[in-house]
């Protein structure tokens, strides 16, 4: 029941945003404690007071304790109402100011794709910037991904003095464990040391006044979000660190009333006094009647769909042909570097040339070299990308190296940096591609189909018409896809099929035809959304899983599930978690695990942390074929499978890893963000995570994900003991399901260490 004490903290015009902006100098923290000084003697006078006794009242209640755009689903209601109990003991359970933790917003844009895409869209946030940015991150490792933000830095100085305005004002926070911590978690990084880091050097961004904190919790309080803030306007929550590794990765961009909540918790994240203050703190932000979405949207006309589908297509088939080149371990950076067209004097230079010429993005016939390192590219994306070459030949592409992370000018040339309109060219290229280019973007209309039990048997088929699905969209260049092609249901019975091409069905063909990095959401009005954080614990132990929104929620979501559960992350070991989804299964809830073979095994072998995924899944299925209820038969496990691939891969190998972290339950409501359900997240971790409130949002994502893997296609465990096999019969294993020995702990001590020092990479 939601006390009153409660409805009063939600419903109160008190935000750190507005304390903050009376008192701009002030450390944060010192605000904080004056804004929530009397919370103790309101417990007190609000004990046991509640409002309401039935059900149907309770939920009314709830729906008053957060600004939404309309009544939420029941669903997300009575997964909130558990996420306001934990205010009752700490109004900043949540690392939100109580106003602001339920909300709405829209989201025109996911990506599921590789860390390269996702900073290509942060750059090109970065150099528009009017006034301020607030960018966070676990881990910033200097890298090819942290140089595309750094000259992103760069170019946005320019941009700043070209038109002579004020510095734009900027924060980074990152976590990279010091000794000094136990003292002050948060430190100011001097200047000084940014070139150290990958970041420009002061003089090199006269245009910026930037702000650097590391922070972090001894000995396990890791800083663990993921997010971009822009001009108060729009932010990214994302699950990739800024670093290069072979990780597919999940962003989404937010815009509406639910920045205002993302904003906030940056704040509060930072504590430390501002030096100098944000400048838009005393200008809350106004809202359009109307959002506008894909090529409308101002921050997004800089996607051309068939070419970026193309160019990490052509990426992933590089990279494929360097795993079977090169069988299973190899070193990224050291690929990269042997790549003759990316010796590391044009590397810096080719992603400048990308920050100055964000607009069109095309695959790079590679030049004379080890044809394994790079694959091979059809006749038609040739003839597509010498055409838009002569036309705009100072458009940026990916490279395609065996590894996604290096851009090259469209004629194999780097560009003078600086000078001139940094967006010259840019809208003859996009007018050129709206005219010339089909959308490959999956636009949210329709529903998925559901199989049948033929289907989960293997047996008969069926064709589908893509065209006849979605329809021809009518809102332009980035409409829907008109084209018909065959298509096959995926093997499943309840909530969890998706569209594939029936030669991806079969084995045949080319895996990669049906990848769909961009996500270009269809237009729809603002949807309910709660912001959901956890605080960072750095002491050991399993606590606080009743008193912070993250863990509640997640409870929450399994637990008031009817029909079905989908999670994909790469580990999947906490124990309330793993409790929580045998329960499902028990009431026959469908439950869909999308999981990584062998990721991080050696930290998780760690006594307390819970156990790799092969020994938990293995336990998993083992307890429930042990009751004897046919329980088993809801839980699904999938190890998670490249688009490029047609059998799970190890972890350890380093060849690709699925970092998403993603649930949807009952295709209504999504939570995602930074939070891996694993021991670490859920009881040491801050993270930031979102919930969504939308049948037609949640769709695109099943849709999206399911478009970017082969998982559901060929990732399929036993449900007898968690175990992958192949049609032969042959078993692919990491560490294997047996129960880790005291000396695999041991050794996985170090690999600990680094994954609390932010430099585990996840």
């Amino acid at each position: 029941m939601v006390s009153r004490h409660v409805l009063e903290l939600c419903t109160s015009p008190k935000t750190l945003i507005a304390a903050l902006a009376e008192e701009p100098d002030q450390p944060i923290s010192r605000i904080v404690k004056q804004l929530f000084k009397n919370h103790g003697i309101a417990i007190k006078q609000h004990a046991d007071a509640s409002l309401f006794e039935d059900d149907a009242d309770e939920l009314d209640l709830v729906a008053k304790c957060g600004n939404f755009p309309h009544r939420p689903s029941e669903l997300f209601l009575q997964i909130y109402n558990d996420v306001l109990h934990t205010l009752d003991t700490d109004p900043l359970a949540g690392l939100v100011s109580p106003p602001l933790l339920g909300s709405s917003g829209v989201i025109p844009l996911s990506i599921v794709s590789v860390i390269p895409d996702i900073m290509r869209h942060y750059a090109s946030l970065i150099v528009r910037a009017e006034a301020e940015i607030i960018l966070a991150t676990n881990y910033w490792e200097s890298s090819h991904s942290s140089g595309i933000i750094a000259d992103s830095l760069r170019e946005l100085s320019k941009r700043v003095e070209a038109r002579a305005g004020a510095k734009v004002v900027i924060k980074l926070m990152y976590d990279r464990g010091n000794l000094k911590q136990v003292v002050k978690n948060r430190i100011i990084v001097n200047p000084i040391y940014w070139n150290r880091i990958g970041l420009p050097s002061e003089h090199e961004i006269p245009g910026i006044a930037l702000e650097v904190v590391n922070y972090h919790r001894p000995p396990l309080g890791t800083f663990h979000a993921k997010y971009l803030l822009v001009d108060r306007r729009v932010a990214c929550l994302n699950s990739n660190n800024i670093q290069d590794r072979p990780n597919v990765e999940m962003m989404v961009h937010l815009e509406g009333p639910i920045v205002e909540s993302i904003y906030d918790m940056a704040l509060i994240s930072w504590s430390n006094a501002m030096n100098p203050p944000l400048p838009l703190l005393s200008k809350p932000p106004t809202y359009p009647d109307v959002y506008k979405f894909q090529q409308d949207n101002e921050d997004l006309k800089y996607i051309g769909l068939e070419v970026m589908f193309k160019a990490t297509r052509a990426c992933l088939q590089g990279q494929h042909a360097v795993n079977e080149a090169r069988g299973a371990k190899y070193d990224a950076q050291g690929l990269t570097q042997r790549c003759n067209s990316m010796d590391s004097v044009t590397i810096p230079q080719k992603r400048r040339d990308f920050i100055q010429y964000p607009n069109v993005q095309l695959p790079s016939p590679c030049k004379n070299g080890d044809v394994g390192d790079r694959g091979n590219f059809d006749s038609e994306m040739e003839d597509q990308r010498s055409e838009l070459v002569d036309k705009h030949w100072n458009t940026t592409v990916p490279s395609c190296a065996g590894f996604p992370n290096a851009d090259t000018n469209a004629r194999g040339q780097g560009t003078a940096h600086g000078g001139g309109n940094a967006t010259s060219g840019s809208s003859s290229a996009v007018s050129h591609l709206a005219a010339t280019t089909p959308n490959v973007v999956d636009t949210d209309t329709g529903s998925h189909p559901r199989g049948s039990d033929n289907l989960a048997q293997g047996e008969g088929g069926g064709q589908v018409s893509v065209s006849e699905e979605h329809g021809a969209s009518t809102t332009g260049p980035i409409g829907g896809c008109s084209t018909s092609m065959e298509a096959g249901l995926l093997p499943d019975t309840r909530n969890f099929d998706r569209r594939v091409t029936a030669q991806d069905r079969d084995g045949s063909g080319d895996t990669l035809s049906g990848l769909r990095p961009h996500i270009l959401h269809e237009p729809h009005e603002p949807v309910p959304i709660a912001i959901l954080n956890r605080s960072p614990t750095g002491r050991p132990g399993h606590y606080h899983v009743r008193q912070n929104p993250q863990d509640v929620a997640w409870l929450g979501a399994v637990r008031y599930a009817q029909r079905s559960v989908f999670i994909q992350t790469p580990t999947f070991n906490a124990s309330p978690i793993v409790s929580g989804t045998l329960d499902a299964c028990r009431r026959g809830v469908q439950v869909a695990l999308y999981l990584d073979l062998g990721f991080n095994d050696q930290s998780e072998m760690i006594p307390f942390q819970g156990g790799t995924n092969e020994e938990v899944v293995h336990k998993m299925y083992t307890t429930l074929n042990s009751e004897g209820n046919g329980a088993e038969k809801h839980l699904e496990v999938f190890w998670y499978t490249g688009k490029d691939q047609t059998k799970p891969l190890s972890a350890a190998t380093k060849k690709r890893n699925c970092h998403v972290k993603f649930m949807a339950v009952d295709d209504q409501i999504a939570i995602l963000g930074s939070g891996n359900h694993d021991t670490q997240s859920w009881f040491h971790s801050q993270e930031v995570n979102v919930m969504i409130d939308s049948s037609e949002l949640v769709g695109a994502w099943l849709r999206g994900l399911d478009a970017n893997q082969n998982t559901r296609l060929y990732g399929r465990v036993s449900d007898r003991d968690g175990v992958w096999r192949s049609k032969d019969g042959d078993v692919i294993q990491a560490s294997g399901v047996a129960a880790s020995s005291f000396l695999k702990g041991l050794k996985g001590l170090g690999s600990m260490m680094t994954k609390v020092r932010g430099a585990g990479g996840v």
